[in-house]
């Protein structure tokens, strides 16, 4: 625990004396995210282009994805990458009509998204966000697009 401690010290010392927060946590729900919220850990490589890496749901399926953000003053821009993985598939109809349901189709594929939205960070720490786009959403027999829509807090170090 004293490890752990020194080492989240030292971060958020080196983070300070940079004059930006380097690493930031967010918790995000919204559309698809409705049940369980994302929550998403970003790397700022400089003010503008940053790195993050997020687990959340598709409704109630897990889904996870790597994103680049591009900041531009309290805009951002988002590009993502993620999977959606599927359910152990036995041949019973009605497990797999159950699965359909619980991921709205999306239990499986590979998706690549594209939001906008808005940043407030707060020379604190607290984060902020709203963001909206889409998904398209990559499967072995279907394709599909899908709304994003994120309302989020977190904090940055």
């Amino acid at each position: 625990m004293k490890k752990a401690t020194a080492v989240l010290l030292i971060l958020t010392l080196m983070a300070a004396a940079e004059g930006f927060k380097r690493h930031a946590f967010t918790l995000s729900t919204g559309m698809p995210g409705l049940i369980l919220p994302e929550l998403a850990y970003e790397y700022a490589f400089d003010k503008s282009n940053k790195m993050g890496a997020s687990v959340g749901t598709f409704y109630i399926v897990p889904e996870f994805r790597l994103s680049y953000i591009r900041m531009m003053s309290c805009f951002e821009l988002a590009g993502s990458v993620g999977y959606v993985p599927s359910f152990d598939n036995d041949d019973d109809g009605l497990a797999d009509i159950f699965d359909e349901l619980l991921s709205c189709g999306a239990e499986g594929t590979t998706f690549i998204s594209a939001t906008a939205g808005y940043r407030y960070s707060a020379d604190g720490g607290f984060i902020f966000r709203l963001a909206g786009g889409a998904g398209y959403f990559i499967g072995d027999d279907k394709s599909f697009t899908f709304p994003f829509l994120q309302l989020g807090v977190g904090y940055g170090f």
